[in-house]
C-alpha cells in the first residue's frame, strides 16, 4: 500500500540512495553539459537594456583605414584619453596591451603616461603569460612609465567554459593567489561604487597556492544585455579628430578595445560572438547594476536538490496524485520553477539536470516497486 510503514521505510531508502547518486553525478560533471544548455537557453531570453553608463570606443575598420595598421603609435592614445578627460569621462578602461616598450618611438610611452596621469581614472589590463615555451607564467603589466601613472589595473582573465563558451567571469584573479581584480571591478573601484562584499563562487583554497599558478576566485555567471551591438559604440577616429558631442561621453565609463576582425579575442557568448571589450562592457554593467549571477556551491546544490527530491516521495498517494506520471510531472515542474526563481528573483543559478535526472531513474525505480505482486 503507498502509505504502509513499508512503503515509507522504501521512500526513505530511495531518498538516501538518491542523494548518493546526486552526488556522484555533481562530482562527476556528467551532467554540466545539460545544466549549460538550460542557462544558455534562459540567457538567450533573459536581456535588458544597458543604461548608457558604459560606452564603447571601437578600433574599429574605419578607424584602421584612417590612422592605420595596427599596433598605432602610442601617441594616438594620448591623444584620445586627452580628449576624453575635456569631456568628463567617468573613467577609461583599456582593453589593449602595452607590456612592451614602443620600439619606433619609445618616447610615445611617456606621452602616453603623461596623457593618463592628466586623466587620473584610467585601467589597464595585466594578464599572466609564459615567457618561453613551458615556462612558468609571469605577469604581463604595462611598461614601466605606463604602469606608474594609472590609476590601477585589472586583470581581463576570461572564462571560459570547457565548449570555449564564454558564461561568467572571474571578479579576482592574479599568480598565486587572487589579488588583482577584474578590469570592471577596478573601475568601480575607482569610482567608490563597487560593492563591499562581492558576489560570486568563491574559492576556499584561493591563498593556498604555489605561486606560480594563476589563480581565480569570485566567479559570477553573466547576464549579458544582449547580443554582440547591444552597448553603445563610438569609432576610436570619430573621438580622436573631435567629431564627437561631449554629451555623448560625459559622466560615462569608456572602454577602449578592438572589434576590428583579427585584432583581438574573438569570445562565444551564450547569443554570438562578441569581441572581448564587449564582454568587459557586459561585465561591468552587470556589475554596476547588481545583475550578475552567483553559481551556488557543492553543498547548496545538494541541500536544494535534497528537499527538491522529498517531493515526490513525500506526495505519492495523496488524493489526485495516484499515478506514477502526476507525480513526476510535478516533481519536474518543481524543480525547474525553483531554478528560475532562484535565477531570476535572488541571481543565483541553481544547476537542475542531475536533480531531474534522478527524479526520473526514481520514478522507474518506484514504478517498479508499486507494480510488485507483494503490494
Amino acid at each position: 500500500m503507498p502509505n504502509s510503514a513499508f512503503a515509507w521505510l522504501v521512500r526513505g531508502m530511495m531518498w538516501i540512495a538518491s542523494l548518493g547518486v546526486l552526488v556522484l553525478l555533481l562530482v562527476s560533471g556528467i551532467t554540466t553539459p545539460a545544466d549549460n544548455a538550460i542557462y544558455d537557453l534562459h540567457a538567450r531570453v533573459w536581456h535588458y537594456t544597458p543604461d548608457n553608463d558604459v560606452i564603447i570606443i571601437a578600433i574599429d575598420p574605419k578607424s584602421l583605414d584612417t590612422v592605420g595598421r595596427f599596433p598605432w603609435p602610442r601617441s594616438v592614445y594620448a591623444q584620445v584619453i586627452d580628449r576624453l578627460t575635456a569631456d568628463g569621462v567617468r573613467g577609461i578602461g583599456m582593453d589593449v596591451t602595452m607590456s612592451t616598450p614602443e620600439s619606433d618611438n619609445p618616447h610615445n610611452d611617456q606621452l602616453l603616461a603623461d596623457a593618463m596621469h592628466r586623466n587620473g581614472k584610467v585601467v589597464m589590463p595585466v594578464f599572466a603569460e609564459a615567457v618561453t615555451l613551458g615556462g612558468a607564467l609571469q605577469e604581463a603589466l604595462p611598461v614601466p612609465p605606463i604602469a606608474q601613472n594609472v590609476a590601477a589595473l585589472g586583470q581581463v582573465d576570461v572564462a571560459k567554459d570547457s565548449d570555449e563558451i564564454v558564461r561568467g567571469a572571474y571578479l579576482k584573479a592574479g599568480l598565486g593567489s587572487a589579488y588583482w581584480p577584474s578590469l570592471a571591478l577596478a573601475l568601480q573601484q575607482l569610482d567608490h561604487t563597487a560593492p563591499t562584499n562581492l558576489p560570486g563562487l568563491r574559492d576556499p583554497l584561493s591563498n593556498d597556492a604555489s605561486p606560480y599558478l594563476w589563480m581565480r576566485n569570485d566567479y559570477v555567471l553573466l547576464r549579458y544585455a544582449g547580443p554582440v551591438g547591444t552597448f553603445g559604440s563610438l569609432s576610436f577616429t570619430d573621438v580622436l579628430d573631435g567629431s564627437v558631442p561631449a554629451s555623448l561621453l560625459k559622466g560615462r565609463w569608456v572602454l577602449i578595445g578592438a572589434t576590428a576582425e583579427g585584432l583581438g579575442d574573438i569570445l562565444q557568448t551564450p547569443d554570438s560572438p562578441m569581441p572581448g571589450v564587449e564582454y568587459q562592457a557586459n561585465v561591468l554593467e552587470s556589475l554596476h547594476r547588481g545583475l550578475l549571477v552567483t553559481p551556488l556551491n557543492f553543498l547548496a546544490q545538494g541541500v536544494v536538490a535534497s528537499g527538491v527530491l522529498l517531493v515526490p516521495l513525500l506526495l505519492y498517494g495523496l488524493p489526485g496524485l495516484r499515478r506514477n506520471w502526476q507525480l513526476l510531472l510535478l516533481a519536474v515542474v518543481v524543480a525547474l520553477a525553483l531554478c528560475v526563481v532562484l535565477l531570476r528573483v535572488f541571481y543565483l543559478w541553481w544547476p537542475p539536470t542531475a536533480c531531474l535526472a534522478i527524479i526520473g531513474m526514481a520514478f522507474l525505480g518506484w514504478t517498479l516497486f508499486t507494480r510488485s505482486p507483494r503490494h
